[in-house]
Order: structure tokens, then sequence, then C-alpha cells
């Protein structure tokens, strides 16, 4: 179990910077949306960690997709600003992603740009299904886009180094949560990866063994269209990791 614990735990990790990212991301359908700004804190300390902000932008070269924006400001650390194109079919596809890591000062300190296509896992075997979506990119604009609460399970894919990871969403309940930026009616959504994409050889038998180390993270999205992101909680890290909750402050239109 030592090489399917270490396997289990990059999975959750994995899933950690999805969701990490989908803090940061802003349902985008054909109209422009408000701009979100989300606080992230400890959930046993409040300390905050970060802040993020999400929105989205038109593209001038195809009116078919919609560039994807999120900023990550780190206090005494910088920040990080992800550009991610998707189209608008369904199911979403992503077309490219890029990063800009800048210090607190304004310097960049890195960019990285990556096209989203197969050729880059010569690796993976396996096909390389339409709802694939990069570690880096503001997954929170595809959870927002999978029809949760009209549908009651859902599911995308991402890539675990060169393994296809196939992430599990499904509505756990109905509540209003209140956070900073106001009261919203909510849907209760359980993610986690699916434990079968990870491991596809595994005896049957292990699989609720190997559950225990694949957390469940909880997002609130709302009811009513287009759906945002309301807040998330779950471990940001490793199993083990302290939880982080995730709350929108500001909804600006």
């Amino acid at each position: 179990m030592g090489a399917t614990t270490k396997v289990a735990a990059r999975a959750a990790v994995a899933v950690a910077m999805l969701c990490r990212c989908a803090l940061t991301a802003v349902a985008a359908p054909v109209v422009a949306e408000p701009a979100l700004e989300y606080e992230v804190t400890e959930a046993g300390t409040g300390r905050v960690l970060f802040t993020a902000w999400g929105w989205t932008e038109a593209t001038d070269t195809d009116p078919d997709s919609v560039a994807v924006l999120s900023r990550t400001v780190f206090p005494q650390r910088g920040e990080s600003l992800v550009r991610a194109l998707f189209t608008r079919d369904r199911p979403l596809r992503c077309l490219s992603w890029e990063r800009t890591l800048k210090d607190k000062s304004g310097a960049v300190l890195s960019t990285t740009q990556t096209r989203w296509v197969p050729e880059i896992f010569p690796l993976l075997s396996a096909p390389f299904p339409p709802d694939t979506y990069p570690l880096e990119a503001p997954a929170g604009y595809v959870v927002t886009r999978l029809g949760l609460g009209t549908q009651q399970r859902a599911s995308f894919h991402t890539m675990l180094s060169d393994t296809l990871a196939q992430i599990d969403l499904w509505v756990d309940g109905r509540e209003t949560v209140r956070v900073t930026a106001g009261d919203f009616d909510c849907y209760r959504v359980r993610m986690r990866a699916n434990a079968q994409s990870l491991f596809p050889k595994l005896p049957a038998f292990l699989k609720p063994i190997l559950s225990f180390f694949i957390p469940t993270y909880t997002v609130w999205l709302t009811v009513e269209e287009p759906q945002m992101l309301v807040q998330f909680r779950g471990q940001m890290g490793p199993p083990g990791s302290p939880e982080v909750l995730v709350r929108l402050v500001n909804v600006k239109h």
C-alpha cells in the first residue's frame, strides 16, 4: 500500500490545486459577468492566506471562445495571474493557459504559456477527453458550467503527471449561505478524485481503503443562474493538511 498511498496523496494535492484555482473563477456565459473577490483563510485560525479575484473577458480573435482570468495576491509574497482560454462548447474545452508570477514589487518572476493539446503528454495512452482541464486553469469556471442542480452528478478530467484523473461532483443538499458578499441560496456540492480512474487495475476490495486517502471537498454554488462559487471548504494540500475556508466577499458589476 506504500506506492498506492503516495499516488493517492498526489491525487489529493492535484484536486486541492484545482480547488484553489476554482476559487478564483467566475461563470462566463455570453454576456459579461461581474468580477468576484474571495478571501481565503485557515479554517481553524481564521488567518488570511491570500485574496483572489476572478473575471472573464471577450476575445478579439474568436467570438466562440472566452478568456477566464484569476488573480491571486499573497500577503508579502507577490501575486499570480492566470489566463485560460475556453471554448463555449458543452462540454467546455480548454484551448490554452498562461501564468505570470510577480514579486511584491511587481517585477515579473516567471511566465508560462501552454497550448492544451494531447501532444504535451507523450506518455498518455488513454484518450484525451474534451472535458480535460489543466491544474493551472481556473477550474471554478468549469464547476459553475456543469449544470449541477439541474442534474445531481457531473464529472470532468484533469492530468496528474501522465495519468488521466476523473473528478466527480455530486449535489448533497441545498441551503442558504451567508458570506460577506451577502446571503445566497446555494447547492452544497461534494467533489472528489475518482479512485477507479487513478488505479484502474486496483483490486475492488482495496478501493474502499483507498478512499480514506482521497479527501472530499465541499463547494457551494448559487442556485440562481449564472452560477457563482460562493464558498469552499477543504484541505489545500496532501492528506493531513489544515482545512481552508474560502468565502465570497465582493461582487463587482
